[in-house]
């Protein structure tokens, strides 16, 4: 049984009516006899994602937060409301749809696309790794994204261009071992960004 089912209290098993009209949340405003309004206290599990997102705010690693998002469904939403960064080791193992579904506050996204050996040609040109599916729906739904890596991705520069259109608060594009671009995309986002740093390999302009 999970912490997020509903447990009965000890009393609720011996028959406790008393314990039982504690217990219960009402999520309503009474008007008394005097004309003021009694506000019942919130239910025992908004109480609890509340505190949790006050302290997975300080838990920083990925694999710490995964590992906090699997305790419980409670423990689930909290992770998802509190993550700012996202890294997607295999860009086909996630769908971009499932990805902002579940974290809306993101403010920094990793990608890898082709695996390693694709850096000895063991891949033909045309293998995959397209960021064009990801540029569309995270222009949609990250429109407060800063920071964008990217390694072994092929990105175009309508790509560039859609990045520089749609992240008005854009300031860091690292792009490793990626191709299909060229400096007229570049110049997209160098012109309509405040703030871009570019840590590509010069080889791939070639």
């Amino acid at each position: 049984m999970s912490e997020d089912e509903e447990r009965p209290c000890p009393s609720d098993l011996t028959g406790g009516a008393t314990a039982k009209a504690r217990n219960c949340c009402f999520n309503a405003a009474v008007t008394g006899g005097g004309g003021g309004i009694f506000n019942f206290s919130p239910h025992p599990d908004q109480v609890l994602e509340n505190v949790l997102e006050n302290v997975l705010c300080f838990l920083t690693d990925r694999r710490d937060r995964n590992a906090a998002s699997l305790v419980s469904k409670s423990w689930y939403r909290a992770e998802a409301l509190t993550r700012s960064e996202v890294f997607i080791g295999n860009c086909y193992a996630v769908s971009p749809t499932r990805v902002t579904t579940r974290f809306k506050r993101v403010t920094s996204v990793a990608i890898k696309g082709k695996p390693r050996f694709a850096d000895f040609s063991l891949l033909p040109p045309d293998w995959g790794a397209h960021f064009t599916p990801w540029a569309s729906v995270l222009g949609d739904s990250y429109r407060g994204l800063e920071k964008l890596y990217l390694k072994r991705m092929s990105i175009s520069d309508d790509d560039l261009g859609l990045l520089a259109r749609c992240f008005p608060s854009f300031k860091e594009l690292v792009l490793v071992c990626c191709d299909g671009f060229g400096t007229s995309g570049l110049a997209i986002v160098a012109r309509d960004c405040r703030l871009v740093l570019f840590c590509p390999d010069i080889d791939l302009f070639m």
